[in-house]
This record gives structure tokens, sequence and C-alpha cells, in this order.
């Protein structure tokens, strides 16, 4: 029961007050339940990802010490977020109108509990647990990082910083040590279907862009992509082959959940006319969840910025404002310095 409660906590409670502070700077047709809720995962992995980098350069391998320092910020920002944006869950909760397309609600509902309930039923075991899961155990048991080869078991004598600036394994470790429960069953069985319901909920929000004037048809729209992440499966580097099979690993997570929201942060760019602020604060969230997917993969620290600028460049053309490609190049900086420190270290 104390495990179960842990749970509710760390992974829907303390997410969802720190979304609360982000998502009121939204417009308000952009807030919505799931908006706090992915805003806050994101704002709790870059946190975690400033913690862990800081104790990389430091040459820190306390992973007791970073679970508590951690933590305590991390409880005391989800307390500011939500004196500060306890208001948006009242500008949010009209909006949630259950009797509205309750067939194409319920045919995409029914197809992601099916998608969750296989992903715990056939406990697919893939080969980079041997290192995902073993390196997240030994940081739970030993109360380091870094210092345990995962595949020997060995103490490690030079730092592999191609993983080692991948802070997705520890992410995982803190989840388990905050919630009691071993990596591999917190990866398996409680991480992956909760990543699997964000993802959909990133679905949502870009089918509410595309489909702006038939807004129901945004349910038809995820229900389509759900059939594809089903039936994804043509090679095993597929992206929706990482998501139902390897769902709690960085490469995943960066794949169906980063690139996803970077992918509906441009549709919001693209499709925002007026006041300049809420422009900015969209930038700002760029600048997080860049910084915040280079803890998933050393990949995202390249493929994450020049995807965004990107983007930024064709709707600068478009728009014919060329500051938004300084803005962009802006919100680049945190994950700039990310690949500034690999490259040094």
């Amino acid at each position: 029961m104390l495990q179960i409660l842990l749970t509710i906590v760390w992974l829907l409670l303390v997410p969802f007050g720190c979304g609360l502070w982000l998502t009121a700077k939204l417009p308000k047709e952009r807030q919505s339940m799931g908006m706090i809720l992915l805003n806050g995962y994101l704002i709790m992995i870059a946190f975690f990802q400033c913690f862990y980098l800081g104790f990389l350069v430091a040459g820190s391998i306390s992973f007791k010490l970073l679970t508590w320092l951690f933590g305590i910020v991390i409880v005391l920002y989800t307390v500011v977020s939500t004196v500060f944006g306890w208001k948006t869950i009242k500008e949010c909760l009209p909006k949630m109108k259950m009797k509205e397309a309750v067939a194409l609600k319920s045919v995409f509902v029914a197809f992601v509990i099916l998608q969750v309930v296989m992903r715990l039923h056939q406990q697919i075991f893939d080969g980079d647990d041997a290192f995902y899961i073993a390196t997240a155990a030994n940081s739970y048991t030993s109360g380091t990082m870094n210092y345990i080869q995962p595949y020997t078991g060995m103490i490690t004598q030079t730092l592999d910083m191609r993983h080692a600036f991948a802070a997705a394994p520890t992410w995982l470790a803190f989840l388990s040590k905050a919630t009691m429960i071993h990596p591999a069953i917190m990866g398996h069985c409680v991480l992956a279907p909760m990543l699997i319901v964000l993802h959909y909920l990133v679905i949502l929000q870009v089918g509410e862009v595309l489909f702006k004037k038939k807004k129901n048809q945004k349910y038809l729209f995820a229900t389509l992509v759900a059939l594809f992440n089903m039936y994804g499966y043509v090679s095993i580097y597929t992206a929706q082959t990482f998501f139902l099979t390897r769902t709690w690993q960085g490469k995943s997570i960066f794949a169906n959940l980063f690139l996803p929201i970077l992918l509906l942060i441009l549709l919001w760019l693209g499709d925002q006319t007026k006041e300049i602020k809420i422009k900015n604060v969209l930038y700002i969230l760029a600048g997080i969840l860049m910084f915040a997917g280079s803890s998933m993969t050393t990949m995202a620290v390249v493929l994450l910025p020049m995807v965004f600028m990107l983007g930024i460049l064709f709707l600068a053309i478009y728009r014919k404002e060329p500051w938004m490609l300084l803005k962009g190049a802006v919100a680049c900086v945190p994950v700039g310095i990310v690949g500034l420190l690999y490259m040094l270290m």
C-alpha cells in the first residue's frame, strides 16, 4: 500500500504540481490537464539532469546525496508551482466535456488500455535491459553512480562518457528509491504504462492543433496513431518498436515523447499570431524540453536542437520574422552547454 501511495505521489502528484506554473503562462486554448502533466515531467526531468550533470562534472558518484538534494528541491518547486499556478486547474476543468464524441473517445481509450495491458502482460525483455536496468539497479542498491560496470559488476576504472551523460537509468533509479520499488519492476510495470499514457496525451495535443475547426476529430487522429504504433514493427529500430517493446529506455522516451512535444511546440509557434510574451513562453518550454531530452540519450544533444532550428527556419521564412531564429538559438543554449561539456569531458 505504501509503494502504491508513493507511486501516485512521485509519478502523478509531483509532476502535476511541477507543471501548473508553466502551463499557466501558456495561452488559454493550450491549457489542459494533460499539458500540465506533460510540462511537469519535462520540468522534473530537467531539474534532475541539472543536478546529475553537476555531480558528474564535480566527479561525485554519490547517488544517495543526489537523491536527497533533488528530492528536496523538486518538492519545494512543486509547492511553489502549485501556489502560483493552481488557478490553471479551474481553467482546464471546463474543457473536460465527457459527453462530446463519446464513441470516438471510447475507441481511442480502448486502444490505449489495450496497449498498456499487453505491455504489462507480455513483459518483453530487451537486450539493453542488461545495461539500463543493471545501471539503475547498481545505483539503487549501492548508492553510487557510474561506479559499477553494468555488464560485469566490476568497479569502473574509466568513466564511459557516452553512457554517463545520459541520466535516464539514474532517473529510473531515483524513482525506484523514492517509491521503494525495484528498478526492474519500476521500468517494466510502472513507468512503461505511464509513458504510454504521456505519449498519447501529446498526440491529443497535436490533434488539437491540426483539427482545431473539428476538435472531435483529434480522437480519430489519435486512434490512427495508436494503430500505427501497434502495427509499426516493420523493423527492430522503428519508433513504434521502441515505444511498445523498450518503453522505459531513454532512446524510446526521446523518440516517442520528446520529439512529438517538440513538434507540438513548433505547431504552436506556427499557429500563434499574437502576444509576444506568449511566444516567449513557448521558446522557454522548448529550451526546457531540449535540456531535459539530453538526459535520455546523447543523440538528443544534436537531434533536438537540429530539428527545432530547422522548424524555426521554415517558420521564420514563412512568417517573415527573422527574430525567430535568434530566439530559437537562445532556446538551444542549455542543451548546447550539455554538448560542450560532452566534448570537453
